[in-house]
């Protein structure tokens, strides 16, 4: 029995030992590899800097496109003196705001446009002008009511 515990003590140790070398072998790597991919590796490295830059660009003319939209609507519906104020980030509240906008300078149009002071009331020849009848109109002028 001893012969057998020493046996499997040895096939136990063996196997320890083969995988430890098994081990060491994947964690060896040739230095040309090695260099190969940290070569690689720093390529890599390089071409997502140069893509992180790229989308920078883009990311800034697409800002910049953006708010010449901005500015182009508000100029189509006579708001480009809000263009310093508005800052929107997409088309729905583009909408939003220019439509509140438009809203509110008809409204101070209205309260501050001309209102009368006394309504007189059309004349005869006025009433015939805009109805566009030239014998009546021929009549208030001189003074004939039939």
């Amino acid at each position: 029995m001893s012969d057998e515990k020493v046996t499997q003590t040895e096939t136990t140790q063996e196997q320890q030992q083969d995988q430890t070398q098994q081990q060491d072998q994947q964690q060896t790597v040739d230095m040309k590899t090695y260099l190969e991919l940290v070569a690689k590796m720093e390529k890599m490295e390089q071409t997502l800097a140069s893509e992180a830059e790229r989308q920078k660009e883009i990311e800034t003319k697409q800002n910049e496109l953006w708010q010449k939209e901005v500015q182009l609507t508000l100029k189509e519906n006579g708001l480009e003196k809000f263009a310093d104020i508005v800052k929107v980030s997409n088309e729905d509240e583009l909408k939003d705001v220019v439509k509140k906008l438009s809203q509110i300078v008809n409204e101070i149009k209205i309260e501050t446009g001309y209102v009368p002071s006394d309504h007189k009331q059309m004349t005869a020849y006025e009433q015939a002008k805009k109805q566009g009848n030239t014998k009546n109109m021929i009549k208030a002028i001189f003074g004939m009511n039939k």
